[in-house]
């Protein structure tokens, strides 16, 4: 039994991704002749690189894509992170790697929206001593970054060669779509916050009304000086699940995010009407998906 466990860590280690800066042999350059704000490819390297800002290359999120990876550009988990307020104090809270996929449509940035654009949050994180530790950024690296995030998913291969199109719903799905959809824009009062056609009306309020999931040891906004304690960023719904729901991943399906708002705020919603609005969350709110069904 000894001998079969030792074999499996001496497997692990040999298959882990080594974090040592030998392993990158290359170096980002600007695209010539293209301006930073539009220099996707520069964006797309720094976003994948382990030593463009001088980070800590053994520490666990030494580049972007350590934690935004995939086609979702999203690791799916609850980190912690170090948020700063104005008046330089900091408090370490947990919260969870949001998809960046949305961030076209997701300002302000940072669950607490304590960021108003993506090169305020990029510089952060790459600076952040408890995330990817690095040493300076530039403007210009900002700027290309900021272009490769916000063109995603098209920005980047990955995110859309990788996505599975859903089949073609049948008839009874597409009824339920359609009950949900009736649902978010008028009696289940969704619209309210999410809003618009970023599916967010951007401003930062309470995301939990009588029920918590931080027990208020996440100040949100109210440390911040963006909201009242405890309040947060309305998030854009687009891509819902390419990243766990709330600011700290609290809720992980579909149905838990209808009932629990269904119950926090007593909107009285039948369960044919809170498995129609899970149906139309969970097919109309992906823009990778060519063809959307015709009830969304």
């Amino acid at each position: 039994m000894r001998l079969c466990y030792l074999s499996f860590l001496v497997a692990l280690l040999v298959l882990l991704p080594r974090s040592s800066g030998a392993e990158e042999t290359y170096s980002c350059s600007p695209t010539p002749n293209v301006l930073p704000s539009q220099d996707v490819d520069f964006g797309r390297c720094l976003f994948n690189s382990l030593t463009a800002f001088g980070q800590d290359t053994n520490g666990p999120f030494a580049a972007c894509s350590r934690c935004h990876y995939g086609s979702e550009k999203s690791d799916e988990g609850v980190h912690l992170v170090r948020v700063a307020n104005r008046s330089g104090k900091t408090t370490d809270v947990l919260r969870k790697t949001p998809s960046l996929l949305k961030a076209a449509h997701n300002a302000p940035f940072g669950a607490d929206g304590r960021f108003a654009t993506v090169q305020d949050a990029a510089k952060a994180a790459i600076l952040s001593p408890v995330e990817m530790r690095g040493k300076s950024v530039t403007p210009d690296q900002l700027d290309a970054l900021a272009a490769f995030v916000l063109g995603l998913p098209d920005s980047d291969p990955e995110s859309t060669a990788n996505f599975v199109q859903p089949p073609e719903p049948d008839p009874a799905t597409l009824t339920l779509i359609a009950t949900g959809r009736s649902v978010f824009f008028g009696k289940g009062l969704c619209s309210t916050c999410h809003a618009g056609a970023d599916l967010s009306n951007h401003k930062i309020t309470t995301n939990q009304v009588h029920l918590t999931f931080s027990a208020k040891t996440d100040a949100g906004g109210g440390f911040v000086g963006t909201g009242a304690a405890q309040t947060f960023k309305v998030p854009s719904l687009f891509y819902l699940f390419s990243d766990p729901p709330m600011h700290n991943g609290g809720l992980t399906t579909v149905a838990q995010i209808v009932f629990f708002y269904n119950e926090s705020l007593a909107l009285g919603l039948t369960y044919p009407e809170l498995s129609g609005l899970a149906f139309w969350l969970h097919n109309c709110l992906d823009p990778r998906r060519t063809a959307m069904p015709s009830t969304c």
